[in-house]
């Protein structure tokens, strides 16, 4: 029986689909086919690679920031990207790198479905290689169609295409934008077999040289299919704890020891942990008592009193003429010393909305947003940060 068994998945899939599979021992194909669930062979693990058309890779470069932020800042810079509901995406990310992560684009209505029946999920065009600085490769999807894939990491999926044919618009179109970006686009690599009369033809058609590259196939690199990040995230994790291992019950007198202090060390912690969740706990009856003083009935925990006598209050102050810390231009003023350690020019636009103040900046140096949003921090400002395509966009609330 094989270790791992893959299948190259073009969207939804239903129980009579034929589709491609690959079989591995550990790393190395033992063998290929394709057919439907029920032909498939046996083995100890299951996993879809998802082909390029039903997936989209972008590469975001993300300012320093905690690693349970990320996901946020990621929705939060490719909110105005996404065609559609914001709600029918999911979005799954690499590991970070020095130049930011990988990001995989994937409609619910697809990666749902998977999730019930593979132990992992994976983006075709993460697979290929990258290749080099200025240049983009164009591979031959495993399905149909193809992607092209940048130095960064980015992909998008092209139409089918004739190794006789024309270029396919979407290259043609994001070609002619690259020749024009600084720096220009050098060159796109073919990685399947074609002649020197064609790339010729592409290349005039495009703008851009077409040169030839090493052929490559989905399911050739069992290495590359195995270091590829999971689709499987967030909603969708199949990770499980790991089980506890038992205790043996003959110990050394040094372990023992050990074991004591580290008993003693954890029940201080608990106690500690128990006294300031009490205080918390009567902060926040102290806080509904206080929002049901003041008529506010509804208020049924910490979290809405606190907001509904924030709001009571903001409407009493401009009941009298005078500004609340919510409203725009008080809330503007503590975030002005910080944004003026920001180049000049650098502060693109300003939009107020729901008591939140939205901020595009050009692009600059990260460590400069990342002063920024420490100074804002410290003013007592929650900010999330992320980048996008034009610079940084920053957004801050009371």
């Amino acid at each position: 029986m094989a270790t791992t068994l893959r299948v190259l998945i073009d969207g939804a899939m239903h129980g009579s689909t034929d589709v491609p599979w690959a079989a591995y021992d550990g790393n190395r194909l033992v063998e290929t086919g394709r057919g439907s669930a029920s032909a498939w062979p046996e083995a100890a693990t299951r996993e879809a690679v998802l082909a390029a058309s039903a997936v989209r890779l972008v590469h975001l470069t993300l300012p320093p920031m905690p690693a349970d932020r990320v996901a946020q800042a990621v929705a939060f810079a490719l909110e105005d990207q996404l065609a559609g509901p914001a709600g029918g995406h999911h979005l799954a990310t690499s590991r970070r790198a020095a130049d930011g992560v990988d990001v995989a684009i994937v409609s619910r209505a697809v990666i749902g479905p998977l999730a019930k029946s593979f132990d992992r999920v994976i983006a075709e065009p993460a697979i290929a290689p990258k290749p080099p600085a200025g240049a983009w490769r164009w591979y031959r999807s495993g399905a149909s169609g193809g992607f092209v894939r940048r130095a960064d990491g980015s992909a998008f999926a092209t139409s089918a295409f004739d190794a006789r044919g024309a270029l396919p618009p979407e290259i043609a179109l994001a070609a002619r934008h690259a020749a024009r970006a600084a720096p220009p686009l050098a060159r796109i690599e073919a990685a399947f077999p074609v002649d020197d009369a064609q790339l010729r033809a592409w290349s005039q058609e495009a703008g851009v040289t077409l040169s030839r590259s090493d052929p490559w196939a989905w399911d050739a690199d069992g290495a590359a299919l195995a270091a590829a990040f999971d689709l499987l995230q967030g909603d969708y994790s199949r990770t499980q704890s790991a089980a506890s291992k038992p205790m043996r019950t003959r110990l050394r007198w040094a372990a023992g020891l050990a074991i004591a202090a580290l008993a003693v060390h954890v029940a201080g912690t608990i106690l500690s942990w128990g006294s300031l969740r009490y205080r918390e706990w009567q902060a926040e009856r102290d806080t509904v008592a206080v929002a049901r003083t003041a008529g506010i009935a509804d208020a049924t925990d910490a979290q809405q009193a606190s907001a509904a006598l924030a709001a009571r209050h903001a409407d009493a102050r401009h009941r009298a003429g005078l500004a609340a810390t919510s409203d725009a231009l008080p809330l503007l003023a503590r975030a002005a010393p910080s944004l003026a350690l920001l180049p000049a020019g650098a502060l693109k636009s300003a939009t107020f909305a729901a008591n939140t103040w939205t901020f595009d900046v050009g692009k600059v140096d990260p460590a400069i947003v990342a002063d920024v949003d420490r100074h804002l921090a410290a003013a007592g400002l929650p900010t999330l940060t992320a980048t996008t395509p034009a610079g940084t966009r920053m957004r801050i609330g009371p």
